[in-house]
């Protein structure tokens, strides 16, 4: 009975608040709201968003069309790590002809019943380049448990600018609320993202509501109100792709506009009219085809290579060693694939369109891919966003399989593209036939492999070899770090992760052979310092799991790895006869549904007192879903828990 009283006196907590209540009055706060401790649904919280809303619509100044729009946001701040939820700034866009501006700014923090009005020479604007600026500013007297509400306009000459709203950020909320009335002429594309789900759809009509001076007739308007209750805040957790893909918010993208004399201006396109105009593009198509000034700089030991897939590798090596990537992506502004050739160094679009140029150049088949980095979002696929791309790559067929380049990383083997760009998919511009999706497949052999052999004295040192071997992705990580590192470097940083290991000798191989798997060996020496005729032995060395990255109750969104990988530990040790293993890890065997997943341990202690273990953690996939978040995390739980345990040897 007690338990049922707590749920009702708990929904009725969270819900006295708003009531259904889709309006405000600024200044106006009640007592539920002063005396508001912590939130019921997130105790964790700093702060709560107890109601905001925009308001959006369309009106005429003295000499263009603008979109205002009024904002307004009531906060409860629980704790000083809450206070930065009172510091606002608001971007405002402006060109050589047209300007936003923010007006009307009202602000007041209020303490109990005090209130601290936000003067006007606490509001600051910078400029932030040439073409955004920003108001900011922060709420005076701020305490815990203080309230503070902010309202202003926005006025905005860019009929793009019709942002939307996010209904999610890094503090819970309440009740969020977003009202828009466009009228006929205007017509946007919209995209509810995220896994929340609205409260709130509404679709109404109000006609005759907006009105051009000097243009005959009116036009009717979309009246638009999307809402959400008791939103949770957004935590990012590991093994996250770009969180903008998964933050619930609605968009807007202006489709078309129509005038009032019946003309009309389409902004969205299809693909089969972006392939035609990509062809005549200064940027795209005409450097795409300059095979022919490619042709004369290949060296002849490659064009007379008959293998094509030798001859594929050949230039991918050429063209990533004549290049230096200047860490700028520029595909759609300032490419110039000769003048980059001449200087040696380029930007994305420059490096892998010579390299499609001197695929071609050879007789391959090679066309062009346009990619969002990881950190740029999924690009759309309804209809065609061009500013959603920011990256190129090449796409090489041979022999029916395809391979996916990029040669502006020194370190990427033929066939490996970068951890960025490992974002789901790509459109492949087809240029003599249509253009398609492709999905981005990542390689699926990266592993690193530690092979341990040791003998235990019987003074009680250990003495031995380590063998580390990293292939894939995992080569490409380390080939980054040991980069510019001398083998002195690469002792100590092991040493550094143990208290009584001392590498005797050291050994690096294929450094620089980015198509081999890197290879390290270590001849190492452990001393005894157990007085107590005990020593704990952990077999894992650097590869142990310390803590599980997947510590939420509930994931809505995908876990993403980005590529498959294999953590593999091969241990054995010779143990002498005043020894004996008094404990070790006890076998396991845990696999995810599908084999997606899978941890195995396996231990042996055998008569001739050898000890062995094998352990694998295989992650077969880069992405798991939602629903596949719970056997996930179990599985890391039974990885972690395996590696805790140490080998327990004890003298006779």
């Amino acid at each position: 009975m007690k338990k049922i009283a707590i749920l009702i006196l708990l929904h009725f907590t969270i819900n006295s608040f708003s009531q259904n209540k889709t309006d405000y009055q600024f200044g106006e706060i009640s007592n539920e709201e002063i005396n508001l401790k912590k939130y019921a649904l997130d105790t964790t919280a700093n702060a709560l968003v107890l109601f905001e809303s925009g308001n959006s619509n369309f009106d005429f100044n003295d000499k263009n069309i603008i979109i205002r729009t009024k904002y307004y946001y009531k906060i409860k701040l629980f704790n000083k790590e809450g206070f930065n939820q009172a510091t606002f700034s608001i971007p405002l866009q402006y060109n050589k002809k047209d300007s936003e501006s923010v007006k009307d700014i009202n602000a007041v923090t209020h303490n109990n019943l005090n209130k601290t009005i936000l003067a006007k020479d606490q509001i600051f604007t910078e400029n932030v380049n040439d073409r955004w600026k920003e108001v900011k500013f922060t709420m005076p007297n701020l305490k815990e448990g203080s309230i503070i509400e902010v309202e202003y306009t926005l006025e905005s000459p860019f009929k793009f600018n019709l942002t939307g709203w996010e209904f999610q950020t890094d503090i819970p909320k309440m009740f969020s609320q977003y009202k828009a009335s466009i009228p006929g002429n205007y017509v946007y594309n919209r995209k509810l993202s995220g896994y929340l789900k609205l409260k709130t759809n509404l679709s109404t009509t109000k006609t005759n509501c907006f009105h051009v001076p000097a243009y005959a007739g009116y036009a009717n308007c979309e009246e638009l109100t999307y809402a959400m209750e008791n939103i949770p805040a957004f935590v990012e957790e590991d093994y996250m792709n770009n969180k903008e893909n998964f933050i619930s918010k609605i968009k807007f993208e202006l489709a078309e506009f129509k005038w009032f004399d019946g003309s009309h201006e389409k902004y969205t396109t299809t693909w089969k009219a972006v392939d035609q105009e990509f062809k005549t593009d200064k940027n795209i198509g005409i450097q795409l085809k300059k095979s022919k000034y490619f042709e004369e700089f290949i060296p002849l030991e490659i064009k007379s290579n008959t293998n094509d897939l030798e001859k594929a590798k050949a230039v991918y090596t050429y063209i990533q060693n004549h290049f230096t990537w200047n860490k700028k992506y520029s595909i759609f502004n300032d490419v110039n694939v000769k003048e980059a050739f001449e200087n040696k160094v380029g930007n994305v679009g420059e490096i892998n369109i010579s390299l499609i140029n001197t695929l071609k150049a050879v007789g391959l088949n090679a066309e062009m891919v346009l990619l969002s980095t990881r950190n740029n979002g999924f690009p759309t696929k309804i209809h065609p966003v061009i500013s959603d791309f920011n990256y190129i790559i090449a796409k090489v067929t041979i022999n029916d399989k395809f391979y996916l380049l990029d040669a502006t990383e020194k370190l990427a083997p033929f066939g490996l593209l970068p951890f960025r760009c490992l974002n789901g998919y790509g459109r492949v511009m087809d240029f003599e036939n249509e253009s398609y999706w492709l999905d981005i497949i990542p390689e699926n052999d990266s592993k690193t492999r530690l092979y341990v052999a040791l003998t235990l004295n019987p003074d009680g040192s250990f003495k031995g070899k380590l063998r580390r071997v990293n292939d894939g992705y995992n080569a490409l990580l380390r080939r980054e770090f040991v980069l510019n590192k001398s083998n002195n470097d690469l002792i100590l940083e092991f040493e550094n992760q143990f208290n009584t290991i001392e590498v005797l000798n050291y050994q690096i191989e294929n450094r620089d052979d980015i198509d081999k798997p890197i290879v390290e060996i270590y001849e190492i020496f452990i001393e005894n310092i157990d007085k107590a005729n005990k020593f704990y032995l952990n077999p894992f060395f650097g590869e142990l799991l310390k803590n599980n990255p997947f510590k939420q109750e509930n994931r809505l969104y995908p876990v993403d790895f980005g590529y498959p990988k294999n953590f593999i530990v091969n241990f054995s040790l010779e143990i002498p006869d005043n020894y004996n293993i008094e404990s070790y890890p006890e076998s396991k065997n845990i696999v995810l549904e599908k084999g997606d997943g899978r941890f195995t341990l396996i231990t042996k202690k055998s008569e001739n007192h050898t000890f062995t273990l094998n352990s694998s953690l295989a992650i077969n996939k880069p992405v798991f879903y939602n629903f596949e978040y719970e056997p996930l995390k179990m599985l890391f739980n039974h990885a972690i828990s395996s590696q805790k345990v140490p080998i327990v040897l004890k003298k006779n």
